[in-house]
């Protein structure tokens, strides 16, 4: 049974239901292009007629929306286009309209911008004169269409893209202003020994932004005993474990401000003291996966329209355990999530959760990839369908292992020695991936340090770099939650 969060656990309303041609991402995309930019209206965007605002089903099969190889993929009964309307422009003034026009016409023309690749076209009003002014991101040249685009932005969509939130994001981030380093950007969630919450992120050519304080920002209050980041739809989901015991939830919108802080149990059922928390993006919907003491491991979701399921207990699908210690997963395109434990015995064991919801009995990691010792905190995530599981084991080091489409296991190679340094005794570990092939790797030193490496597509490893001497230093690190916010 899903139960509704609301404000309090999430921040976001419920999405207003799609129409029966229309997909929930684009629904979700018109309510995100509306709220960037107040006085703006959702022009349509399935109608009957020609094109792109038509499903494919209902289209000539000759019509130019349904003839390319982008096309032909994606649901035949989903319209694909957008008409964006801004009531000044209605009202002879063009200002707004052109800013949002003119990002989309720069970000077209550029050839290092690969943002709006997922895009048919546009057309807009992107200076004060009466005509029309667009661009064809396929084949890159200009286009324009009927007058009623000097007060409305149409967007047409490639059909396979349709249902994907990751192509809107870009499309968002394109029409915020953003740059392309700053979509690609990895998003860095750190709690302190003295009760404090932290983000920073780092762009895909190595910077950093100085830490910010999310306490101050969320109005929070909680003290954090662990962490955990995700992004879904291009927003940031922060899971805190306090010492009160209980879940915390908050979410950083794609314009940038974070909302409060909810209590996940309100909704999702209570299941005693909350120790660690992971969390993931599953097809458009967070999963979250929590350790309750060391005897219980429990997993709930959250749709896109803020509900969560209950708060269930893994082990009478996975199997019954005890002594846990820390908990990873990652969520994979196909619909699937993994999860990986370490236990007080020194063991670390792996479970997935297939697409009909069952779970496969725990295996033993160690028994295929090797046993450098007593394993400690945890992390995994996906790339290009591979499950990379970093693994803290203390003095023995920071451990990588993956585990392929197969359910091979690679050994668990320890990373120092291949990152040219040493990172000294790790309290924590956090990983996220991207689909150009990199994965990424923070361990929180005891010392007070924090790490980052990365690994590239061809299995070449950077040199640990210190976070702190870039985004500042927030003070003791204790827990740290990555997440990817580019996927492509």
């Amino acid at each position: 049974m899903a139960l509704t969060a609301g404000f309090l656990a999430g921040g976001v309303q419920p999405q207003a239901n799609a129409g029966a041609f229309e997909s929930d991402a684009s629904v979700w995309l018109m309510q995100q292009m509306r709220a960037m930019q107040p006085g703006t209206l959702n022009g349509g965007i399935y109608t009957n007629k020609e094109g792109y605002h038509n499903t494919r089903a209902a289209n000539a099969p000759n019509d130019y929306s349904v003839v390319d190889a982008e096309d032909k993929g994606g649901p035949s009964n989903l319209a694909a286009a957008y008409d964006w309307t801004f009531e000044d422009a209605q009202n002879g003034s063009f200002g707004t309209i052109a800013r949002y026009s003119n990002r989309l016409l720069a970000s077209g023309k550029d050839p290092n911008d690969p943002r709006l690749d997922g895009w048919r076209e546009f057309f807009g009003q992107t200076d004060n004169d009466r005509e029309v002014e667009g661009w064809d991101f396929r084949y890159d040249r200009a286009a324009s269409s009927d007058k009623t685009h000097l007060w409305h932005i149409h967007l047409s969509e490639d059909r396979d893209k349709v249902t994907s939130y990751d192509n809107k994001v870009a499309l968002l981030s394109v029409l915020k202003g953003e740059t392309v380093n700053q979509w690609r950007s990895t998003q860095l969630f750190t709690t302190t020994s003295t009760g404090g919450l932290v983000h920073t992120m780092r762009g895909r050519d190595g910077s950093w932004t100085g830490f910010a304080d999310v306490k101050s920002a969320t109005g929070a209050v909680l003290t954090p005993v662990d962490t955990a980041s995700a992004m879904v739809a291009g927003e940031q989901h922060a899971l805190v474990a306090g010492n009160d015991g209980e879940l915390w939830h908050a979410i950083r919108r794609v314009d940038g401000p974070w909302t409060p802080f909810g209590n996940v149990e309100d909704f999702a059922g209570e299941i005693g003291a909350i120790t660690r928390v992971a969390a993931t993006e599953v097809g458009g919907a967070l999963h979250v996966v929590v350790l309750s003491g060391e005897n219980t491991i429990h997993h709930s979701i959250r749709s896109p329209n803020g509900s969560w399921t209950a708060l269930h207990s893994v082990e009478p699908f996975a199997g019954d355990l005890s002594g846990y210690v820390d908990v990873a997963a990652a969520g994979f395109l196909n619909g699937e999530l993994q999860v990986a434990v370490s236990m007080s015995t020194g063991g670390l064991l792996h479970t997935l959760r297939r697409t009909d919801g069952n779970w496969s009995p725990w295996g033993d990691v160690e028994a295929f990839a090797g046993n450098p010792g007593a394993a400690q905190s945890v992390s995994a995530t996906e790339v290009n369908g591979v499950f990379h599981l970093v693994a803290n084991y203390g003095f023995a080091g920071v451990r990588h292992s993956t585990r392929l489409p197969n359910g091979n296991w690679t050994p668990l190679l320890k990373i120092d020695d291949y990152t040219g340094n040493k990172t000294g005794f790790v309290l924590d570990v956090a990983t996220t991936g991207f689909t150009s092939g990199e994965l990424h790797v923070v361990a929180l030193a005891a010392g007070g340090s924090i790490w980052h490496a990365a690994r590239y597509a061809n299995g070449g490893w950077s040199a640990w770099g210190d976070v702190r001497a870039y985004a500042g230093n927030p003070g003791l690190a204790t827990r740290v939650g990555i997440a990817a916010g580019w996927r492509s």
